[in-house]
């Protein structure tokens, strides 16, 4: 138990900018169990913007100016972390040069001109996703659709083959137990339930749409990369959630 506490520690002072106690918390022991954990950092980045979209409603904010807020909230708890990666892999995937070219403009710093048209896109389809809202949704389920995204990110890193310059590569990924894949498939399975008693049947759409949507673009940014990394991870999973937050917004 207090390995698992380390490791989310470590997992949630990484991956969410909220200034914690334990940011300086790190032991490279339990490292690999940073992924099992990592949904329950979802967990609760997804319960922050659902209270945030509670609270909007109750002030009766105007539409326009909340859908603006919870845009960009996601990006902004998590430090734009996944962001970095979704705009990485955008330069290097629609650069449409060869492999190693590719690969290269991924581990570029410097924003491309790929990255500024996809993440204005993304902007745009989130801003119209909750500008589209009619009042009817159950916003809980952005809890689960966090919860599931990182999932099911956790899931690519403990599975896909790395890159060779990937942090995953070498040892960390020998370290993956085949119980750490199934405890992440069990919290899917349970997100999916606990969405469906909570949320409805859309909720539950929205998930599994979320799920989905990371196969779908993982998949898409595996296949031009010849590999994965925590560039591809970001790319699917802020992407994944796009799906999710269409799904329950528009349809």
């Amino acid at each position: 138990m207090k390995k698992l506490i380390k490791a989310f520690c470590m997992s949630f002072s990484m991956f969410c900018a909220i200034p914690t106690p334990f940011s300086h918390v790190w032991e490279d022991s339990v490292r690999s169990l940073m992924l099992v954990v990592f949904p329950f950092v979802g967990t609760i980045i997804g319960g922050i913007w659902a209270a945030a979209a509670f609270l909007l409603d109750k002030i009766n904010c105007p539409q326009m100016f909340s859908a603006a807020v919870l845009t960009v909230m996601p990006y902004l708890l998590t430090g734009g972390i996944h962001l970095d990666g979704y705009m990485d892999c955008c330069d290097a995937i629609f650069s449409r040069r060869p492999l190693e070219k590719k690969r290269e403009i991924l581990k570029d710093s410097h924003v491309g001109s790929f990255a500024v048209i996809a993440l204005s896109v993304l902007i745009l389809l989130g801003f119209a996703a909750f500008a589209s809202g009619n009042g009817d949704e159950n916003m809980l389920a952005l809890i689960f659709i966090c919860t599931v995204s990182r999932a099911c990110s956790a899931i690519g890193v403990s599975t896909l083959r790395p890159m060779g310059h990937s942090e995953y590569a070498g040892s960390f990924q020998k370290s993956i137990s085949i119980g750490n894949v199934i405890a992440l498939g069990i919290i899917i399975a349970a997100s999916f339930a606990i969405s469906y008693f909570a949320c409805g049947l859309h909720g539950l759409l929205s998930c599994v749409i979320t799920a989905t949507g990371y196969t779908i673009f993982t998949r898409f940014a595996f296949k031009n990369l010849d590999g994965f990394s925590g560039d591809v991870t970001g790319f699917g999973h802020t992407l994944a959630e796009l799906c999710g937050i269409i799904t329950l917004m528009v349809f």
